[in-house]
């Protein structure tokens, strides 16, 4: 029986497209990985480790964390003091464009004690540059000893990156007297505090940089609250507690959203202080952090005005008698 030529042109066809397909799906099975669509943002100005972030991490392909973990340990400035095992298991936060087609990449471990910077070359080739820690929150517990290991970084406003680093070791004085502390302190108490800067440069390479400090000495509080959900006692308290802080030159601004981009100017508007305030509040939805140059900032939850006004006499350092 004859057949229709176009029955056989079709039966081929048919047959090509289920060989490419199947041929398709056993080079992506070989490979063993699909590529990652990873979310574009613009990284946050501070960087923190915090064991309770909860922000999506994406995977990194093996070829891409090999070579993270090859170059992890090689970088500028002062290595880890803490001993503790490195993590072998990271994702990416997300990823910012850079001039020349690059790539910075935000790592951080699935443990969330790390975070890391990488430099790509971008282009979808995802070749590493460098990679520079930008964030630990650690602690190691042997016997009698107590390390603490954390970093943070700041970015600054033109594009540098300046890391505290800062460890400490206690051991127990459940043995010991005053007097044994007083004749050898560093026995039982060391602390340390690095303060290092980098930039990236022509190279797409993390540089260590000269720390050249213009800010001047400063008292700053960013009082925050959720628009949908404001306490009910805001609008009374809020005014008395920024009349406090003009009365006693602590620069305030009032924030209901945007929190990684809290911008503080000084009553002359000669001074503008640019921060990132949402490592230091939690869900609670209100409250201040306050700040003051070279310390830790601190949060305080929205409570009555004379449980923040002590708060801020206390971190501050305001005695009665200073108050107008």
């Amino acid at each position: 029986m004859s057949r229709n030529p176009l029955t056989y042109i079709a039966f081929f066809c048919l047959v090509f497209l289920l060989t490419n397909c199947h041929s398709k799906g056993n080079d992506q099975n070989n490979n063993g990985e699909e590529s990652v669509i990873y979310p574009m943002d613009a990284i946050q100005d501070t960087l923190t480790a915090d064991v309770h972030n909860q922000n999506t991490l994406y995977p990194l392909q093996d070829e891409v964390l090999e070579s993270f973990l090859e170059k992890a340990n090689v970088f500028q400035g002062k290595k880890w003091t803490a001993k503790v095992e490195f993590p072998q298991e990271w994702g990416v936060e997300c990823v910012e464009r850079l001039p020349e087609g690059r790539e910075l990449w935000l790592l951080r471990s699935e443990n969330r004690e790390w975070a890391y910077l990488v430099v790509t070359s971008g282009f979808g080739t995802q070749r590493i540059l460098d990679v520079l820690p930008v964030a630990v929150n650690l602690a190691n517990q042997r016997g009698d000893d107590l390390e603490t290991e954390k970093w943070q970084t700041l970015r600054l406003p033109d594009g540098q990156f300046r890391t505290t680093k800062e460890y400490e070791w206690i051991h127990s004085m459940s043995k010991a007297t005053k007097q044994d502390f007083i004749r050898d302190p560093e026995k039982y108490h060391r602390k340390t505090k690095y303060v290092e800067q980098f930039l990236i440069n022509d190279q797409g390479r993390f540089e260590m940089a000269e720390i050249v400090d213009t800010l001047p000495d400063y008292n700053a509080v960013i009082f925050y609250f959720n628009a949908s959900d404001k306490p009910e006692m805001w609008d009374e308290t809020a005014p008395m507690l920024q009349s406090f802080c003009e009365e006693n030159g602590i620069l305030f601004e009032e924030v209901s959203g945007n929190y990684n981009r809290v911008t503080v100017r000084d009553y002359e508007l000669t001074f503008a202080l640019e921060t990132d305030i949402t490592p230091y509040i939690d869900n609670s939805g209100s409250g201040m952090v306050m700040m003051r140059k070279n310390e830790a900032p601190k949060a305080v939850n929205f409570g009555s005005y004379e449980y923040m006004k002590m708060e801020l006499r206390r971190y501050f350092k305001i005695r009665t008698d200073q108050e107008s």
